[in-house]
């Protein structure tokens, strides 16, 4: 990294002042001219045909402005794919869930608003409702979508290799049935928008979302208008963890009204609406057989996925792809089947959140890995480095792996943690466990999908960025600018960074799928480069040299090898656009890899993104067998995520990955009753605090990647896939019993030993 000014460094984010002083606006502190407040009626049936809906008491409430339902929008169904447009934003004949949106009220404020909902009346029929999705799936259960034949929203069927044979030629195989609980985000500010139309017709919308222009192009489908006559802009934002990728019925009312009443209208969920009315983790049913050959290789995988998707289908494309991803990394597998049923329930729909639909196999996978090297007699640690993929493999299904330092993770993770001495020799009731795992750095989910940049260059040698990302607090802002400053050779005060405005910035898919320092990291870098490149022309005229033999360093530039050679970075920007014959100096690029071939719909082959990462997390845990309560003292973590931009950012995604795979672990499950979320506050439902993580050691394993900008990959989600099966292995390790449905509780803990004590 030495030969790095910026990349590498362990630089704060560019907004951290703002931040930490209370200047940071967000969206809940904006005020409009003439703004006023919204709220939407939600319904309290899991499942109802909707009659009558009466609007005209609380239309003449004194402070009312307007009343919208689902009959004022244009009919069209939303969904992110075109598989998946399904939901009306506000139901029309139909609810689905606890907290299907019928109605939407704007007011003068927001007391009026709420006391004017209490005036709708909605007349219900009830119908039957179903909550568990294997039973949803079975013939006879109550149709949820007429479209949908035994409440089968989708479903993905993979076989490579020869699976049969595979088992036939294992000398052993294992079953097992593996479940994970519906989770949500935990982020600290609710969804929120402010809404305004003017005269023309045009609609501005500042929301703390993570895509933008994908928000752009899903409300421009929903209202039937061009993508022209909508802008939205992202203010800073209280994280996502993917649960602000989606449209959502707040911001689709908060247009309908601005449309209504020709005034901004603030619409803001409080954190119990957040929870209950947007989206969740998925929960997933596995059931794994996998067959091994005595030295614990991999020869064959079969598995039947039972995804509960909750009441509309949402992402599920991306889920159940997902869901087989998986299972074909971070190991060597040569035969591979999958079964994947994602199945329509009357319970809140789901959503991508931090390692979509890749977590729960992870845990899953990792978890049985660990039971088959007991049943053989091998050290979990050993299993993985034999089926660990390598540089130049390619996946059974076409996964091209161009770089891989998962054997060095497991290796660095292991020596740094003494696993080899003090695996087994602990204390009863305290163990150890491994983890491993890989991700995507990205990957396409629209037809357009590649980020954009803009640079242009002020008079005085400044430089505004423009990028379309989306900085939901894990630093891309800052990134982006280190990247900028490193190929220009400036400082990170040089550069102005304007993000996340579709009617400004160029198009950026979002902040999803651990992509923005791949994509749009390597955006920015071709963007400067194209930047430097005119500089260079300028610079080796008043210097008398060829533009390749100049170096920019130091918000300098001198010919290589003679520092002392050399013009400001200011003045060859002045004599560029100043000189009476000068040009504006603007930069532009994209970035999509050129080594991606998207899966063939029938055979499911392809390589979805540039690279992949890989993760070792190994966890160490003491549990008091007399209360059962687990205390999570160490994770080692180990991360081949090619070559850091930022150390503080990447150590923060790490150490907030294995926070929230923690939390997964012991704690936190929305509880449903009869459709209804039991637990919608932060009092009751349990994550994780600061107080509670525990003590965490990193180590970076440095590959260069040859297709990440300055050789860098992912860093966040796949390091949640490998902290969680660490956590419930070294349970077992501490126990000697196995929990493999989620999370691990106090009382699950108790009575494991109790009736592993009964059969003893």
């Amino acid at each position: 990294m030495s030969e790095y000014s910026v990349i590498g460094k362990r630089t704060p984010k560019i907004e951290s002042v703002q931040q930490v002083t209370g200047h940071a606006e967000f969206v809940g502190d904006m005020v409009l001219p003439r703004m006023l407040f919204g709220k939407t009626l939600k319904s309290p049936h899991p499942h109802a045909k909707i009659l009558n809906i009466d609007i005209t008491i609380a239309q003449r409430m004194p402070g009312v402005k307007a009343v919208v339902t689902g009959k004022d929008g244009q009919g069209i169904k939303y969904g992110p794919f075109r598989s998946t447009r399904d939901r009306d934003l506000l139901a029309v004949d139909k609810v689905r869930f606890i907290g299907d949106e019928v109605a939407a009220v704007a007011a003068v404020d927001e007391d009026t608003a709420e006391e004017a909902l209490d005036l709708i009346r909605v007349e219900y029929e009830p119908l039957p409702a179903i909550f568990d999705p294997e039973e949803a799936i079975l013939e006879g259960a109550p149709r949820i979508h007429d479209f949908a034949k035994k409440n089968i929203a989708m479903d993905r069927f993979w076989d490579f290799g020869d699976v049969d044979k595979g088992f036939d030629e294992a000398d052993h195989v294992r079953r097992d049935r593996f479940s994970s609980q519906m989770t949500t985000h935990g982020f600290l500010e609710p969804h929120a928008c402010i809404t305004k139309c003017d005269p023309t017709g045009k609609i501005t919308i500042w929301a703390n979302v993570q895509r933008p222009f994908l928000i752009r192009r899903d409300l421009a489908l929903v209202l039937g208008v061009p993508l022209n006559s909508i802008r939205v802009i992202k203010p800073f934002v209280g994280s996502g963890f993917g649960g602000k990728n989606l449209l959502i019925g707040l911001y689709y009312s908060s247009v309908l009204l601005a449309m209504k009443t020709g005034r901004p209208v603030k619409m803001v969920y409080d954190l119990k609406e957040s929870i209950v009315c947007t989206h969740r983790r998925v929960p997933v049913i596995l059931d794994i057989k996998t067959g091994v050959k005595r030295n614990g290789t991999l020869v064959a995988q079969h598995s039947k996925a039972v995804v509960d998707g909750g009441a509309f289908n949402v992402m599920g494309p991306a889920t159940l792809y997902n869901i087989g991803l998986a299972h074909v990394i971070p190991y060597r597998l040569p035969n591979f089947k999958l079964e994947a049923f994602q199945a329509f329930t009357n319970k809140i729909p789901n959503t991508p959140m931090r390692g979509h639909g890749q977590l729960q196999v992870h845990f899953a996978v990792e978890c049985q890995l660990d039971m088959i090297a007991e049943d053989l007699g091998l050290d979990p640690a050993d299993i993985r480095l034999k089926n660990a993929l390598q540089t130049g493999d390619v996946t059974v299904n076409g996964l091209e792996i161009i770089s891989s330092g998962l054997s060095e993770a497991i290796q660095n993770a292991t020596g740094k943690a003494g696993w080899k001495k003090r695996r087994g020799n602990l204390d009863k009731y305290r163990g150890r466990g491994i983890g491993c795992s890989s991700f995507p750095t990205g990957a396409r989910e629209t037809s357009q999908s590649d980020s954009g940049a803009i640079i242009q260059l002020t008079e005085d040698g400044k430089v505004i960025l423009l990028v379309g990302v989306a900085d939901i607090g894990q630093g891309c802002n800052t990134v982006m600018a280190q990247i900028t400053a490193e190929v220009l050779g400036i400082t990170m005060d040089d550069i102005t960074t304007i993000a996340a405005d579709t009617d400004i910035t160029p198009f950026d898919p979002g902040a999803f799928a651990s992509r923005t320092t791949f994509y749009a990291g390597n955006a920015v870098k071709i963007t400067a480069e194209d930047v430097r490149n005119q500089l260079a022309e300028v610079a080796a005229k008043m210097l008398e040299a060829d533009p390749d033999d100049l170096e920019f360093k130091d918000k300098h530039i001198f010919v290589k090898g003679s520092p002392g050679q050399g013009v400001s970075f200011e003045k060859v920007t002045k004599a560029a656009q100043t000189s009476g014959r000068g040009r504006i100096i603007i930069g532009r690029g994209s970035y999509f890899p050129s080594n991606v071939v998207w899966p063939d719909r029938k055979t499911q082959v392809g390589n979805i993104t540039g690279s992949y990462s890989f993760s070792t997390s190994i966890a160490e845990v003491d549990i008091d067998k007399n209360t059962g309560k687990i205390n999570l003292l160490k994770v080692t973590m180990a991360h081949d995520g090619g070559q850091p931009i930022n150390d503080l950012l990447l150590e923060g995604q790490m150490e907030g990955a294995t926070s929230m795979a923690m939390g997964h672990a012991l704690y936190e499950h929305l509880i449903i009753k009869d459709g209804k979320i039991l637990n919608p506050s932060l009092r009751d439902y349990k994550m994780p605090t600061a107080m509670d993580n525990p003590e965490m050691d990193i180590i970076k394993v440095i590959i260069h990647d040859p297709e990440g900008p300055f050789g860098a990959k992912e860093v966040g989600e796949g390091f949640i896939c490998c902290s969680l099966p660490a956590i419930v292995n070294a349970i077992h390790d501490a126990t000697g019993v196995w929990i493999k449905d989620l999370p691990i509780t106090s009382e699950k803990i108790l009575e494991a030993l109790k009736e592993k004590i009964t059969k003893s």
